[in-house]
C-alpha cells in the first residue's frame, strides 16, 4: 500500500522508497487490516498517472505542501486562511512547513506562505488511514485571483454523489518514478461502488470504510506525491488523495478521504483556532 506523498530526489531517497514499497507490498497481502507508513522525508513516494498538463484556472484551489524547503503533498483551498491536506503528510512542526499557490508549478510562482498552526485529526490511524485529514492555517492570508479560490465544501444534506472526479496535483506520473512532476497535472477518475471496492481490496486484508471514497479509469489513478490534493467535481470538494495499493493498478481503486463526513470538523475547527 502507498501513501501518496513525495520524496526528495537524492539517491538515498529513492532506495528507501524503493525498499519501503517493496515492504508495504508484503505487507499489504500478509497482514489484516489498512497497512501504511507515517512517512519521514526521505521515503515520501504520489503523482496523476495518466494526467495532462493543466492551467492553474482549472484547479484554483490546489496549492502544494513544502516542507523544509521540498515539496512533499497537495493540499486544498477552503480559504484565505485555512487549507485541508492529508494527515500522513504531516511529518513535522508548522514552523517547518509553507505552502505554494495559483501557480501550476510547485517549485515557483504564484504566493508563497508560511504556515502558523497545524492541526490534525485526532482519530487518525496508521493502521487503517481512517481519518486522513489535517487542516492548516497560514500566517499571512492568500490573495484571491483567477488562479487562486477557495473550495466549496460539500453539502451533508447531498444524497446522490457524482460518477466522475477531476484529481489533480504534481505526483508521480508513474509508480516506478523517481522524481515528482514540474507542472501541474489533473485526470478525470470516476466512483467505484464501496460494495465493489472492498470486494477488489478484501484479499490484501485491507478495509474500505465509510469515510473512504473509491475511485479510478484504467490507466488513470493519483499516486506518490498527490497526497492531500482534491478530488473534485464542479468546484466542490469531495475526496482528498490517501493511499492505494500501486498507481493506477485495475485491481484497486485509488482510495480518497469522504469529505463530506468531515464538514463538520471542518468548520469546527475554522472557529476554534
Amino acid at each position: 500500500m502507498l501513501c501518496r506523498p513525495s520524496g526528495r530526489g537524492s539517491a538515498i531517497g529513492v532506495a528507501i522508497s524503493a525498499w519501503l514499497w517493496l515492504q508495504l507490498q508484503t505487507l499489504a497481502y500478509q497482514t489484516a487490516g489498512n497497512i501504511t507508513s507515517n512517512p519521514t522525508l526521505d521515503h515520501l513516494p504520489t503523482r496523476i498517472i495518466g494526467g495532462k498538463r493543466i492551467k492553474c484556472s482549472r484547479a484554483p484551489y490546489q496549492c502544494a505542501v513544502i516542507y523544509e524547503n521540498d515539496f512533499i503533498c497537495g493540499c486544498v483551498i477552503l480559504n484565505r486562511r485555512w487549507l485541508l491536506t492529508a494527515h500522513h503528510c504531516i511529518v513535522g512542526g508548522a514552523g517547518k512547513y509553507q505552502i505554494r499557490a495559483g501557480t501550476t508549478q510547485q517549485r515557483r510562482g504564484g504566493q508563497l506562505r508560511r504556515v502558523k498552526t497545524i492541526v490534525a485529526h485526532a482519530g487518525y490511524s496508521e493502521n487503517t488511514m481512517r481519518n486522513d485529514l489535517a487542516m492548516m492555517k497560514l500566517r499571512e492570508p492568500l490573495k484571491h485571483n483567477r488562479c487562486v479560490k477557495p473550495v466549496r465544501l460539500p453539502s451533508r444534506k447531498r444524497t446522490r454523489w457524482p460518477e466522475c472526479y477531476l484529481v489533480s496535483g504534481w505526483g508521480l506520473a508513474q509508480a516506478n518514478a523517481q522524481n515528482v512532476q514540474r507542472y501541474l497535472r489533473g485526470e478525470r477518475v470516476c466512483k467505484v461502488r464501496r460494495g465493489r471496492c472492498r470486494q477488489m481490496y478484501r484479499r490484501t486484508g485491507v478495509k474500505i470504510y465509510k469515510d473512504m471514497i473509491c475511485a479510478a479509469r484504467p490507466g488513470k489513478d493519483s499516486c506518490s506525491g498527490d497526497s492531500g490534493g482534491p478530488l473534485v467535481h464542479g468546484n466542490t470538494l469531495y475526496g482528498i488523495v490517501s493511499f492505494g495499493i500501486g498507481c493506477a493498478n485495475r485491481n484497486y481503486p485509488g482510495i480518497y478521504v469522504n469529505v463530506k463526513r468531515y464538514v463538520p470538523w471542518i468548520r469546527k475547527v475554522m472557529r476554534k483556532y
